[in-house]
């Protein structure tokens, strides 16, 4: 006669923890979509127990659950061999804290044409607080692009050199792009409260001064234009700026 297999019955404990880790599996993946996209189901599942192995749930919110997992896949074995899986995860984590940011009214053009222009080198700009700054040496903006509309994706890469990222939401939808370098560090200086002078000065300093005023302009109204700049405040006042043709 032949033997019966007899599954084990699970206690109440493990039947708990099986349930657990099925409904923090099912949340990364929410968080992750291009992410488990690109590595497909039964990778990503695994993936999901490995980093849940490692990391508890230490927060109230389940939106916090996945803040920890572009290190994991950055330092953890064999996740780490392949730097565009930590990329992709980081440029999904930014998409997703751009989106959940604290509303903030975007200023229009015609706010700032309403400011006196000799004191437009004294403004100072309050940056959105759904910006973020993203650096990649992968090309994870094609994969992310290609995974996005369900086409197959590029093979990975690394970069000749580091790609700056500006990650932020427009309306209601979280939007990322390139950046040059020139453009990263002006927003940057923006967002550290340095007025539309001091980053003339600063863009004076890198190419062709006699047009930096201009450069910087270029800047700005793109960023209003994007909803970036979440409002203006003047400074202490500063000389007047310099056109290319003074």
């Amino acid at each position: 006669m032949a033997a019966t297999c007899i599954k084990p019955v699970k206690s109440a404990s493990e039947v708990r923890a099986d349930d657990h880790a099925i409904r923090l599996t099912e949340f990364l993946a929410n968080e992750h979509p291009k992410l488990k996209r690109y590595l497909g189901e039964a990778k990503f599942t695994s993936l999901a127990n490995a980093y849940i192995t490692r990391h508890r749930l230490d927060h109230p919110s389940d939106r916090w659950y996945s803040r920890h997992l572009v290190d994991f896949l950055r330092k953890s074995p064999p996740y780490a061999r392949k730097p565009e899986l930590a990329e992709l995860a980081a440029l999904e984590l930014c998409l997703n804290e751009a989106f959940h940011a604290a509303d903030a009214p975007a200023i229009t053009m015609n706010e700032l044409a309403a400011l006196d222009p000799d004191r437009l080198g004294s403004v100072i700009f309050n940056i959105s607080p759904s910006v973020r700054r993203l650096g990649v040496r992968t090309n994870v903006t094609s994969l992310w692009a290609c995974l996005r509309c369900e086409e197959l994706p590029p093979q990975p890469i690394p970069l000749d050199a580091a790609q700056e990222l500006l990650v932020w939401r427009q309306g209601n939808a979280p939007r990322f792009r390139l950046l040059g370098n020139e453009e990263a560090m002006a927003i940057d200086a923006a967002r550290d409260g340095g007025s539309f002078g001091a980053i003339c000065e600063m863009i004076a300093a890198m190419d062709d001064p006699g047009i930096a005023a201009a450069r910087t302009a270029t800047y700005l109204r793109g960023w209003i234009e994007a909803e970036i700049i979440a409002g203006l405040r003047l400074g202490r006042r500063t000389a007047p700026l310099q056109s290319s043709s003074g």
